[in-house]
């Protein structure tokens, strides 16, 4: 919007005037302040002059700041010019508008009425609250101690627990850097978050390893934006932190069989709030595997009558006892828990042998066997027999699964299950049953190419007797992406006209778009090769905020954009 005849007249004016000193500059600008205020016309803030306590000057002016290592944003070239409509030159409310634009909102005043910086926090309320940000704008009320009866506001640059560091430009006066501390009588009424900067997860992370008891699964970092200082790692399990799993590297104990945790990361940064983030949720966690160190042996007189024991079994991890059974050649004579056994006379003659089934919480049972080393009622046994071995032919003892989501740039993960005899693996991932050149690990991460496509994986099982077993997985569902909406508002007379154009990497858009103007003009269109457009008609004259957002379809996800217009 032009300025109006007044305020182009004031404009001229302040540049003839210059920087007069003594009473003819406080007469000059009190007269200039009181006639715009009359007007109704946008004041110049400025910051009350005197020290209060709580606040310390960093540098003060261009050069100053320069010599001492704090930014000037590049405003010593950029003052001469309006921005959001606010006067030119250097003062707090173009400075902070300016400060806004470089963070990528256009330079369209984002609300209608004055620009007095008073006005900032009660115009944008629903952006303003009492949290400080790095990227945010700092205000100050007219009615604040410390601000003129314009109000004030600022950058914030820096956020601690106990203080904020602003850079603001005051009427006449170049650039500056103050740190504020909490609630001394110099802190801001409020805060205004546009744009504010904050760390961003730019590719999630991932887990690394087996979800089984009693094995170790790993979580990377991802990527974030900036890198933070510090990431804190807790381990979660249905919604829940788990006590004492805040390192990336978790062995899972037994507790947690079948149940699916996931990690939750923390990223901190200096002047940063912080960021979270969390890996995929892993499937349920399969039991653990007992394995037999030392098999049990029988002791005791192998004679009728006698009372003959079973023990010495070693299990890692440790086991207790489940179940023994006890044999006299391949006939069942005794079962339970007892490791005693008195010997019958059905045994006279006969090897007597024993299973024993170790069993641990969280872990699959497991059996060790031992056999007597004499016949009952006296002669030598024969060699006793190995313990059973897994069958010559080869089989899958637990299937296997694809986890990870089918959206691009996302991580596809197989995980092959597990076997009856030690195997060699190989994978292929497939789009539409057509082989994907390269990807041929039991990881995939989905492309451009896959984009509306489902992808199947399969896994080839040989032993090392020769035995093979090959299994597919899938197909999955359509590979999704993330849809980017531009805005494009163009306000004329009473109207304002808008394109909104959706588009996503390998992928047509198709669905309907919601378009919503300020007063609460919303309609609905159909997008046509990912495009669609209207015209808001009868429009007041003003500043307008317009905002697109895409439903999605099976293939694109949710997204939203927007854009500023002027309407005359």
């Amino acid at each position: 919007m032009p300025l109006t005849s007044q305020e182009h007249q004031y404009s001229q004016e302040s540049r003839r005037v210059g920087k007069p000193g003594g009473a003819l500059r406080r007469t000059l600008v009190a007269g200039a302040v009181l006639l715009l205020v009359g007007l109704g016309v946008q004041v110049i803030p400025k910051l009350a002059s005197p020290a209060h306590a709580g606040t310390i000057t960093l540098c003060s002016g261009f050069s100053d700041c320069r010599s001492k290592g704090y930014s000037t944003a590049g405003y010593e070239n950029a003052w001469g010019s309006m921005y959001w409509r606010m006067y030119a030159g250097r003062n707090c409310t173009n400075y902070a508008a300016y400060r806004m634009i470089q963070t990528g909102l256009p330079n369209a005043r984002p609300w209608s009425g004055e620009g007095n910086a008073t006005n900032w926090g009660v115009a944008l309320s629903r952006l303003t609250n009492r949290t400080p940000t790095v990227g945010s704008i700092a205000w100050w009320h007219s009615s604040h101690p410390s601000a003129s009866r314009f109000g004030h506001v600022a950058y914030v640059e820096r956020v601690s627990s106990s203080s904020v560091t602003i850079s603001e430009s005051n009427y006449g006066s170049d650039l500056s850097w103050r740190k504020i501390t909490k609630g001394s009588s110099n802190y801001p009424t409020g805060f205004i978050h546009f744009n504010d900067q904050r760390l961003s997860v730019t590719k999630r992370p991932t887990v690394e390893g087996t979800a089984q008891v009693g094995k170790s699964v790993t979580v990377n970092t991802g990527s974030w934006s900036p890198n933070p200082n510090k990431i804190r790692y807790q381990w979660i399990v249905n919604k829940k932190p788990i006590p004492g799993a805040t390192n990336k590297t978790f062995r899972i104990p037994a507790r947690l069989a079948g149940k699916q945790i996931a990690a939750v990361l923390t990223g901190t940064r200096r002047d940063y709030r912080d960021a979270k983030t969390m890996s995929e949720i892993l499937p349920p966690i399969k039991q653990g595997t007992l394995s037999v160190r030392k098999q049990p042996r029988i002791t005791g007189a192998q004679k009728v009558g006698s009372t003959i024991a079973l023990g010495g079994a070693y299990y890692s991890p440790g086991a207790r006892i489940g179940e023994i059974r006890w044999y006299a050649d391949k006939k069942l004579i005794a079962r339970g828990k007892s490791r005693f056994l008195k010997v019958p006379a059905a045994a006279s003659g006969k090897r007597i042998g024993a299973v024993l089934v170790g069993v641990k919480t969280g872990y699959r049972p497991k059996q060790s066997y031992a056999f007597a080393s004499s016949l009952v009622g006296g002669g030598q046994a024969p060699k006793p027999p190995k313990p059973p071995e897994t069958p010559d032919g080869l089989e899958q003892t637990e299937a296997g699964f694809v986890k990870g989501g089918t959206r691009l740039g996302g991580l596809m993960q197989v995980d092959p299950g597990s076997f009856s005899q030690q195997v060699d693996l190989s994978y292929q991932w497939t789009r539409e049953d057509t082989p994907i050149s390269g990807a041929t690990t039991e990881k995939y991460y989905p492309t451009e190419a896959d984009v509306g496509h489902r992808l199947s994986v399969t896994v080839v099982a040989k032993s090392r007797t020769g035995g093979t077993l090959t299994k597919t997985y899938g197909p999955s569902g359509r590979v999704r992406v993330k849809p980017s909406v531009r805005v494009i508002a163009n306000g004329g007379s009473k109207q304002a006209d808008v394109v909104v154009k959706v588009t996503a990497p390998g992928y047509v858009p198709t669905g309907s778009v919601k378009i919503t103007t300020d007063g609460g003009r919303t309609v609905t269109k159909t997008l046509s090769r990912g495009a669609a457009g209207v015209t808001f008609v009868k429009l007041p004259p003003g500043e307008y905020a317009v905002k697109a957002s895409y439903w999605g379809d099976e293939v694109a996800y949710w997204a939203s954009g927007g854009d500023f217009t002027t309407v005359d």
